[in-house]
Parts: structure tokens; sequence; C-alpha cells
């Protein structure tokens, strides 16, 4: 699994590069490619959750590597958004996402800023603060699935 993880992270993060510059060939291949990020930050925030929750066994150096992975998760998605067509197809996202880009991205900028404010935490070990900045991840994916994602 940490292979498999580190491998599609490092895939993901090739891919953002490349889609930085335009190299989706479709809106359909715009919508697996966030879809597919989305899938792994559920992947590590899910497995996160279960260690902060008691729901499996809290283990400290793999929290703050799924803290990481979730920190360069984070930057990708966002980019597949931006393709003219992929609001349509086989996609939860609500048209809001278009309409209110503006607010859209804001949400999207508050989401890496949280999972970079947990990655450093983790480094520093102190239970509170993690609680504290793992909330606060949580807080921003919800505020955008409320406003931008259809359930």
């Amino acid at each position: 699994m940490k292979r498999t993880c580190i491998a599609l992270t490092l895939a993901l993060a090739s891919a953002h590069a490349a889609a930085a510059d335009g190299a989706f060939n479709s809106a359909e291949d715009a919508i697996e490619y966030r879809q597919a990020a989305f899938s792994l930050i559920k992947e590590n925030f899910s497995d996160m959750w279960a260690m902060m929750k008691d729901k499996k066994p809290m283990d400290e150096k793999a929290f703050a590597q799924r803290a990481q992975h979730l920190s360069l998760l984070a930057q990708i998605p966002f980019t597949g958004f931006d393709v003219a067509g992929s609001d349509k197809g086989d996609t939860s996202a609500l048209p809001a996402v278009w309409k209110d880009r503006d607010e859209f991205d804001a949400k999207a900028g508050q989401f890496q800023l949280a999972t970079e404010r947990l990655a450093l935490v983790t480094q520093e070990g102190d239970a509170g603060a993690i609680k504290k900045a793992f909330g606060a991840v949580g807080k921003t994916c919800k505020g955008c699935h409320d406003d931008f994602k259809a359930e």
C-alpha cells in the first residue's frame, strides 16, 4: 500500500506539471484526472481520520506520512477544472464551480493551506496542534463539498 500510494502520488504530481501546460486531451481526461487526485486525497484523509477516531491504532509515522501526501495531493486536482467542457459528463462537481470560480478557487486555496499546516505540525509532534490542524483540513473539505459538490 505504501509503495502504491507513493507511486500514485508521484504519477499525479508529474501529471499535474503536464496538466498545467494544457496536456489534457479532452474534458473527460480532465474529469478523470481530478477524480483520481480526489480519490487519493480521500484515501489519505480517511486513514488519518481512522487513527484520530481510534478506529485503527495511531501510528505517528504513518500519520505524518499521510499528512505529507495529503499536502502534495492538495495541489493537484484543481487544474482539472480549467478545461472547457469539464463541467459536463461523469462529474459530481456542481455548476457553481464555474459560476462562482473566485469562491471555488479561494476554498481550494484554503484547503491547500490547511493541508500544508497539517503536514508541518505532524513534524513537530504536538498532539493538540495536530488535532486542531486535522480538524481545519476537514472543515475546508466540508466547506467546499457543501457548495461545490453533488453528493
